[in-house]
């Protein structure tokens, strides 16, 4: 027979029938006895519960009745109905009765021991135990027991212990893994008890490791709701971890690639403790990404610490993170070592061949992260320990140096994800794949750099604004001055959020000599910036400068891209520039002369003294597309600055540059064309300012070269006699003979051979005078071009022996002007020419092996003039020549030394 009181009161036989007594008062007395199984209860006690407080004089007489029928009805040998003194006494096996079996239970369990905790990282024998006594439960106990006051004496004992053996128990299974399993009954407690904060707690940790977040957050809440005060240790605790296991944002996207690598690095971090080192700009989502992996790969939460590496009131003492992750794992305040050392052995000590995963979020460097690292397993060691991962704005090159880090850079999302991300601002009414709103998505993502935190605080303001497009916002963040402002907000907990908040925590950090440098480069227009320029700026020397951009690329202000450049994204580079205008008045313009200083002592040897390109010094095409942007707006800030002179002259240098680009097949020519119409009527504003007549000359020239590009020749035209009538005025033959050999240049490029040959020939005459002598080969040349090409091969032929006869014979005279003096060109350069001209003239007029002479004869020479442009011509020349003969294999060789050398030169 067995009794139970966890519940409606029942007594059951063996064979499943109920015996429960049906008198309220018999029950009330079976009840009292039963719950105090073989221990005696007086007479005076049981005549109290069983009547409630309100005994009659006939009382004592009425008990010994009850006990007697009581007797009769318990025909169960086990359960003997005995007098003991001045009492009576149930005496049995204590598995007979539900109540004390459940005491019992809970003995084994340890819970009668004060202040028992669970045992972290083994297998708690406690779980079993505990589970089967909150299972003997079935309601409320002694429910319909007859006796108000014997429930009222015994229910708050054994509710206070049944809710300390779910608080147990719940913490036995959340370590295990299987906290899910209790949040039924959890749920039912914390709405009967809601004033049970640790009891609230076990329900936040369970419902989080249930893969319920949101409910568990909203428990959370609840439960803080509820307090006339702060938050007691467990429920704090509770919060604090939830906090850490932030469940998967649905905000995510993308990072596919990223999360594999993750996942790669896990394996190899388990076997050996190498740490993780995830590292990245500000912004660029380092926190947001390994918190959605740790989600799917460690459901039971993670040790977590904000190190706080970039915050103003950081970073955080090793110490004192050592001492939250002991309490995390377990420890007693009172027993959490008091010095570093001490403190991060018993932190190694517990986690020994643990499967953990430990976050290192926003570290400062390595010197903070060395205590908080686990141990390295023995080399004997095949169990799989604890992962460390570790996210930095810095790279922390000291953790790679002495931990042997596996590194996980994160870049901005691919445009597709950061489209995506944005799309989700938009709402369901504003369809996002329409073209339209799907350029716009693609611009506005490419004005964020495609960071998730510029992308998510533009995505916020679509939703905020459902009247603008992604343009209208595109528009706004492309201000200059107030484009940062629109990524911005003001967070509740830790001040202001926003890109540029993120940034001033970056900023922060840096040594003086560095914040200094960063702030000065903030002056500099372009997204990419070399070791001169940088040392231009701030007037350094280039080792110094070097230094100090290696510490702005540790933590991702700037990328080097190859030894000594740097770029930055475009949110950065406006913050930088932010950050300059702070500075005062005379540091910002030393700043911007030296910057001026810088470009145009880059940009001399391209330009001759009479204002033409000058042969040799070239620099690669490519430091040209690089640097294009940035010099079109020195320029800009030169004329704005009044440094009228350094504005012309580096106007026109950038001319030249655009002219010769302009040539080359594959170059974006309208867009190009722009920016050098901007560029040059710039300079031109400058001389006009200048008064510079030479100035005029040359900006006028380099505008009728561009319009003749453009097929706009009667403007090209009228921009050349302003520039000849200029050349007069400032005196200069030599400079009125190469503006118009310049735009005659550009007319025959330009397939106008009717209008080139009027300008060469009165270019010819011209040379034939004393005075500009030197100028006559050049001429002769580029006449016999025009001649060529508009259909006169015997006139050109004429020019082009004149040219070779007199190269020679200046050659054989020994003259120094091989150096190129006046504007004029080197004679080994103009003797290539020269011969590329006879070689052309030769082949229109059909003599085709005395061409093909002629092409050899300007190979052997460009091999002696150092010009790879000029020697790729030839092999050029000699290639079209072997061709048309039909001799291909030659042509082939001839071709492949040509591009060779056109490779090398860009």
């Amino acid at each position: 027979m067995d009794i139970e009181l966890l519940g409606p009161m029942a007594v059951r036989r063996e064979d499943g029938t109920v015996a429960t007594p049906s008198a309220p008062k018999r029950r009330a007395l079976l009840g009292a006895l039963a719950a105090r199984l073989n221990q005696p209860v007086g007479a005076e006690e049981l005549i109290e519960l069983v009547w409630d407080g309100a005994a009659p004089p006939t009382a004592r007489a009425a008990l010994q009745g009850h006990v007697a029928a009581l007797r009769q009805q318990l025909d169960d040998p086990r359960l003997v109905l005995g007098t003991r003194g001045g009492g009576y006494v149930l005496e049995g096996d204590a598995d007979r009765v539900d109540l004390v079996r459940f005491k019992t239970l809970c003995g084994r369990a340890g819970l009668m021991v004060p202040d028992a905790t669970a045992r972290p990282g083994t297998d708690d024998p406690a779980v079993p135990l505990l589970r089967a006594a909150l299972d003997l439960w079935r309601g409320p106990a002694l429910a319909d027991c007859g006796s108000a006051l014997l429930r009222e004496r015994t229910l708050p004992y054994l509710t206070d212990l049944r809710l300390r053996a779910l608080d147990r128990l719940a913490q036995g299974l959340v370590l295990a893994g299987r906290g899910g399993e209790l949040v039924a009954e959890l749920t039912e407690a914390v709405d009967a008890h809601p004033s049970r904060q640790p009891l609230a707690a076990r329900l936040v940790e369970c419902l989080e490791q249930a893969g319920r977040g949101l409910e568990a957050r909203e428990r959370f809440e609840q439960a803080v709701a509820r307090l006339s005060g702060p938050p007691g240790p467990e429920l704090r605790q509770a919060g604090e971890q939830l906090a850490r296991h932030t469940p998967p944002d649905r905000r995510f996207v993308g990072r596919a690639a990223e999360l594999a690598r993750l996942h790669e690095a896990l394996a190899v971090s388990a076997r050996t403790a190498r740490p993780i080192l995830v590292t990245g700009p500000a912004g660029v989502g380092k926190t947001g990404l390994v918190r959605y992996w740790a989600a799917q790969r460690f459901p039971e939460g993670v040790l977590h610490a904000d190190l706080r590496g970039s915050a103003p009131d950081g970073p955080r003492r090793p110490d004192d993170v050592l001492a939250g992750f002991l309490a995390d794992l377990g420890v007693a305040p009172e027993a959490v070592p008091a010095g570093l050392e001490e403190r991060a052995a018993r932190y190694r000590g517990l986690l020994a061949d643990r499967r953990i995963l430990i976050l290192l979020d926003d570290a400062a460097s390595y010197r903070q992260l060395a205590p908080l690292l686990p141990d390295r397993p023995a080399a004997t060691s095949t169990a799989l320990g604890p992962v460390t991962v570790v996210t930095s704005r810095d790279r922390l090159r000291e953790l790679l140096l002495h931990e042997d880090a596996l590194v996980l850079p994160l870049g901005p999302l691919e445009a597709e994800d950061a489209r995506d991300l944005l799309a989700r601002g938009l709402g369901p009414d504003r369809p996002a794949d329409d073209p339209e709103t799907a350029a716009e998505l693609a611009d506005l993502a490419e004005r964020c750099d495609r960071l998730p935190l510029a992308l998510r605080l533009a995505s916020a303001r679509l939703a905020a604004r459902p009247d603008w497009s992604p343009g209208d916002l595109t528009a706004e963040l492309a201000d200059e001055q107030t484009g940062l402002a629109a990524l911005a907000g003001l967070g509740a907990a830790r001040g202001p959020i926003g890109v540029g908040a993120a940034l001033d925590r970056t900023y922060r950090t840096l040594p003086p000599a560095a914040a200094r440098l960063f702030t000065l480069l903030g002056l500099h227009p372009g997204a990419e910036i070399d070791t001169g320029t940088a040392a231009a700026l701030a007037d350094l020397r280039p080792a110094a400068a070097r230094a100090l951009l290696t510490v702005l690329d540790a933590v991702h202000l700037l990328a080097e891209t190859t030894p000594g450049r740097y770029t930055r994204r475009e949110l950065v580079r406006r913050y930088a520039a932010g950050q300059a205008a702070a500075l005062d008045c005379e540091e910002r313009s030393g700043a911007l002369d030296r910057l001026i200083a810088h470009y145009l002592e880059l940009t001399a040897p391209w330009a001759g003294e009479d204002g033409e390109e000058a042969e040799g010094g070239r620099l690669p095409a490519a430091w040209f597309r690089r640097e294009e942007s940035a010099l079109r707006a020195v320029v800009l800030r030169a004329e704005q600055y009044g440094r009228t002179r350094a504005a012309w002259q580096l106007a026109h240098r950038i001319s030249l540059l655009y002219e010769r680009a302009d040539e080359r097949p594959g170059e974006q020519g309208g867009r190009d064309r722009a920016h050098w119409r901007t560029v040059a009527e710039i300079g031109l504003r400058a001389a006009h300012a200048d008064r510079d007549d030479a100035a005029l000359a040359r900006l006028g020239t380099d505008l009728a070269v561009l319009h003749v590009r453009r097929a706009a020749h009667r403007t090209a035209l009228e921009h050349l006699d302003t520039a000849v009538a200029a050349a007069d005025r400032a005196g200069g033959a030599v400079l009125r003979h190469h503006c118009r050999s310049r735009v005659a240049a550009a007319l025959v490029r330009a397939g106008q051979h009717d209008r080139a040959v009027p300008l060469l020939t009165d270019l010819v005459a011209a040379a034939r005078t004393p005075a500009a002598g030197h100028l006559l080969v050049r001429a002769l040349t580029d006449l016999a071009e025009a001649l060529v090409l508009g259909g006169a091969p015997d006139r050109a032929l004429a020019h082009a022996d004149e040219a070779v006869r007199t190269v020679t014979a200046r050659t054989e005279r020994g003259r120094t002007d091989a150096a190129p003096t006046a504007g004029g060109r080197p004679d080994g350069v103009e003797a290539v020419l020269a011969t590329h001209s006879r070689a052309r003239a030769l082949h229109a007029l059909g003599r085709r092996e005395a061409a093909l002479s002629s092409a050899r004869l300007a190979v052997a020479l460009g091999r002696t003039v150092g010009d790879a442009a000029v020697e790729a011509r030839s092999h050029g020349l000699l290639a079209d020549l072997l061709f048309e003969l039909g001799r291909s294999v030659e042509g082939a060789e001839a071709r492949g030394q040509e591009q060779a050398l056109t490779a090398a030169e860009r």
